[in-house]
């Protein structure tokens, strides 16, 4: 998906800024290397759009800067801490033929029969950090849940399909996702009918003990 996001200069700056926000605009700074801080303004509501559809740790097209867009990461945002509004945003500048470090989340698929059975998903790691050249970025990095059978299965960073050209900045043996028994289970010490083996214990099972 290609995320754009139409910003403009910006003059305002220090204490005035709040009158940036006052009149619907966020402001930002755009850096990168070899380049000085360019303070910019863009509608909040933009960027919002962008965020819920997932770019967060896309690449988005700045527009209205230079004659062509600027490729750029979101690196931070703050937000005010009870309206959780956008109070400001740093991003940076790629070079496209430069790789880049970022994180790229971990979306989940599939389903697993322990979770079926009661069990609770711990997620270990939201956001994998990865190595790559910023087009190659992937959108996500996905977890299969069906592999997750029993309470002794875990997802780790070498179950995840890392597609070509990326390379994970993580240790193949690190827990990604993994289970543990629910609260109910573990105070009604309810058993799924059935004999499980010893690997293939049930969450309901696992209650028993």
């Amino acid at each position: 998906m290609d995320y754009v996001l139409n910003v403009e200069p910006r003059a305002i700056t220090g204490r005035r800024v709040k009158h940036v926000r006052e009149n619907g605009y966020v402001p930002a700074v755009l850096y990168g290397q070899g380049q000085a801080a360019a303070p910019i303004q863009f509608r909040e509501i933009d960027l919002v759009r962008i965020l819920r559809s997932g770019g967060y740790s896309q690449l988005i097209a700045l527009a209205g800067l230079e004659k062509k867009p600027v490729n750029a990461l979101i690196k931070e945002i703050q937000r005010h801490p009870v309206r959780r509004t956008i109070l400001h945003v740093d991003f940076y500048k790629v070079q496209m033929d430069v790789k880049i470090q970022t994180d790229v989340p971990v979306h989940m698929v599939g389903e697993s029969e322990a979770v079926k059975g009661g069990a609770v998903v711990i997620h270990h790691m939201d956001a994998i950090p990865v190595e790559c050249l910023p087009g190659n970025i992937p959108e996500a990095l996905v977890a299969d849940m069906s592999k997750l059978e029993t309470l002794h299965d875990v997802i780790t960073i070498a179950d995840l399909p890392v597609p070509e050209g990326v390379e994970v900045l993580a240790e193949p043996e690190a827990p990604v996702i993994s289970l543990t028994i629910s609260r109910k289970l573990a105070e009604d010490g309810t058993e799924e009918e059935g004999e499980p083996g010893e690997e293939g214990e049930t969450a309901e099972a696992a209650a028993e003990e």
